[in-house]
């Protein structure tokens, strides 16, 4: 998204990054889901837009399951 500003949202590049940018979320937040199965509080955090994929793997993380 950052290349998208600093080419001052040139058509060419919108049209690449917008699909690869939602496909990127839709994959993370299909594959918290997928691997987290009852855990929802992972694949909740993975719906967050922008962090809930970092938030997600935190929380998915073994240190974080054994508390």
């Amino acid at each position: 998204m950052l290349g998208n500003v600093a080419t001052v949202h040139l058509p060419e590049v919108s049209r690449v990054l917008g699909p690869v940018h939602g496909l990127a979320y839709t994959a993370t937040v299909i594959a918290a889901v997928l691997l987290m199965g009852g855990r929802h509080r992972v694949w909740l955090l993975a719906l967050i837009p922008g962090i809930g994929g970092l938030l997600a793997a935190r929380a998915a993380s073994p240190e974080r399951a054994e508390r």
